[in-house]
């Protein structure tokens, strides 16, 4: 256990962006709502609200918020919160996924590959511990760092609402921080699950590729849809792949059976899995749970998921410091 919370720490020191893209978003969440503020409050901006009416001014941005109805305050607060957590969650996935692609090819490219493999560590503990950092490790910087840029954002709003004299209690308790984060939490594990092939899959051609992987790793999805969706096969690969995207999820037709979640989905509706726009933030249900894994292709994910990351332990075995 120690050896693996070494090896764990040693991916934290080697790879910067971890740490540093996550504190460059927070410093974007901080300047974004500082701007906003000030543009409202120097009468420089103009606010264009749904209903038609345009706010000119940070006090009347605040009064037009106090005269809505406490479901639309609710509404309000939980699109911008959830929108800045989308953001923050599609960024890391970037950095997640170029993590992936290099954490075995860059200790080749680099020739440290040697060095690590003079220690008394397994292959299947490198291995392990470079998937726990996408499975693990990122998934909780996802939800800490967009944990404190909606307490950034709460925090800046509340400044406003002091300085013009509106009861600042007014903003928190039409606000559910509690649901939105259960709500976070259980997405970010679907997530994780959904993804944990794909993760499987980049492990496997950053060990397996001998050029820089990102080109197999996304060439023969691309050559695999083309196929089947060029010469219509029907297959079903093209799905199959397609919807193991971070579109693919917004795309699918949830509530059927090829459903990833047991959710109502509506893009006309406004609503997103477990979240009405004007009703709040929904907390997953147990039958939301168990409808989530019991759907067989979270499963066959997992196993191909575990057969990709098999293969990438059984591959680094033999691999030396040549590309």
């Amino acid at each position: 256990m120690r050896s693996f919370t070494a090896l764990l720490r040693r991916e934290l020191w080697e790879h910067t962006s971890l740490k540093g893209i996550p504190l460059t978003l927070l410093a974007f969440v901080l300047v974004a709502n500082i701007a906003f503020i000030f543009l409202l409050a120097s009468s420089v901006g103009t606010l264009n609200i749904s209903s038609g009416e345009e706010v000119r001014s940070l006090s009347s941005y605040i009064g037009f918020f106090t005269q809505l109805k406490p479901a639309q305050q609710t509404a309000i607060i939980n699109s911008t919160l959830i929108t800045t957590g989308m953001i923050i969650n599609s960024v890391l996935l970037i950095v997640m996924f170029f993590y992936l692609l290099d954490s075995l090819y860059g200790e080749r490219k680099d020739r440290t590959i040697l060095f690590w493999k003079s220690l008394p560590v397994s292959n299947k503990q490198t291995v392990l511990s470079k998937l726990a950092i996408a499975v693990i490790i990122i998934p909780v910087i996802i939800f800490i760092t967009a944990a404190l840029a909606n307490f950034i954002t709460l925090g800046l709003q509340s400044l406003a609402f002091y300085y013009n004299q509106y009861p600042v209690d007014l903003l928190w308790q039409e606000t559910d921080l509690t649901d939105l984060s259960l709500f976070s939490i259980f997405l970010l594990i679907q997530q994780t699950i959904w993804y944990f092939p794909v993760m499987g899959w980049l492990l496997f051609c950053s060990v397996w590729c001998r050029k820089p992987p990102i080109i197999i790793a996304v060439l023969i999805p691309v050559i695999l849809v083309f196929i089947d969706t060029g010469f219509m096969l029907g297959t079903g690969i093209s799905e199959i792949l397609l919807e193991r995207l971070p579109l693919g999820i917004m795309s699918m037709q949830l509530g059927n059976e090829s459903s990833l979640m047991a959710y109502n989905y509506s893009l006309s509706e406004q609503q997103l899995p477990g979240f009405n726009m004007s009703a709040g933030i929904s907390v997953p249900s147990i039958d939301d749970i168990l409808s989530f894994f019991m759907n067989i292709k979270v499963w066959m994910g997992l196993l191909i998921g575990f057969f990709f990351t098999g293969m990438a332990i059984s591959l680094r075995r033999w691999r030396d410091d040549s590309l």
